[in-house]
């Protein structure tokens, strides 16, 4: 597709994978919505997507909000359907890999902590989930549902070759033997689950909408090196999500994982029905999410 008058929502595109995405597709003359939590670094990442855009007309414009809450997300959502009624391309790139605390919560944490024996856990204290299923799972799932009906042409997620194999609907919390590396590749499976029903209820519905996911690639960002050392390629050269987002070839293809470029075999659970029903019904009760499909 081209990117010309296209307006594209990233989240957490004020650096890393998801900045570099959004500057891709300014240089392609793409409006972008850019977004972060931390309204220092929304306002110049959007002065490096203006830049990045400038020969081609791409622009950008920022959001800030917290995807660790619920009502940060809708927040967030009411702002970018105020600002842009059309969003052709949803990517849904925020996400995180936290090791413990964020300082700014720790008091916090410490006091409303649902389970105070999972010491190594952050918490989103506001709406009592694990952070990183709050911010990589309930956040895409609710904004996604808030956004649906702006967006034209694309829903893509960003999931991962580290995502489990298995979900156990009883530890979705990692109430039990807490590890970041299992949060981590929980979030990713719960992902790519997600992926594939919505792309099935578009499909139900009709809709010329497309929802697929991928592994961004092993990329030596921040996260990266917090979780597994950098063992990645340039960032510069991270462009697997672009591709899923512009490609012209995919314009109709739908419930589809990919790893390098190639539609790949995700995780065989994602191929049961049942369990991406039930996963959705669990995300629909804790977020409140409406869905439009």
């Amino acid at each position: 597709m081209s990117c010309l008058n296209k307006v594209f929502l990233v989240t957490g595109s004020t650096d890393g994978i998801g900045l570099h995405t959004a500057q891709r597709l300014a240089r392609e003359g793409a409006t972008v919505l850019v977004h972060g939590r931390s309204e220092a670094r929304v306002q110049q990442a959007v002065q490096q997507v203006q830049e990045a855009g400038a020969s081609a007309g791409g622009t950008a414009r920022g959001f800030t909000e917290d995807l660790a809450s619920l009502e940060g997300v809708r927040r967030l959502a009411d702002s970018v359907v105020k600002d842009s009624p059309r969003i052709d391309v949803l990517i849904n790139n925020a996400g995180v890999y936290e090791k413990g605390l964020r300082k700014s919560q720790v008091g916090a944490a410490s006091l409303q902590h649902p389970f105070p024996s999972v010491t190594a856990t952050l918490w989103d204290v506001q709406d009592g989930f694990e952070l990183t299923w709050a911010v990589n799972v309930a956040a895409p799932f609710l904004l996604t549902a808030c956004l649906l009906p702006a967006v034209t042409e694309r829903v893509v997620n960003v999931a991962s070759i580290s995502a489990a194999s298995s979900i156990d609907f009883g530890n979705l919390q990692q109430e039990r033997g807490y590890s970041a590396h299992d949060a981590y590749s929980l979030s990713k499976l719960a992902d790519i689950l997600f992926t594939f029903e919505l792309a099935d209820r578009l499909a139900r519905a009709g809709s010329a909408v497309t929802c697929n996911c991928l592994d961004p690639g092993t990329v030596n960002t921040k996260m990266l090196a917090a979780g597994w050392g950098n063992i990645g390629i340039r960032l510069q050269d991270a462009n697997n999500e672009f591709q899923v987002a512009t490609d012209p070839a995919l314009a109709a293809v739908s419930a589809a994982y990919f790893v390098g470029g190639r539609r790949t075999r995700a995780p065989s659970c994602c191929n049961d029905a049942a369990m991406r029903r039930r996963l959705w019904g669990v995300l629909e009760e804790q977020t409140g999410a409406v869905w439009s499909v």
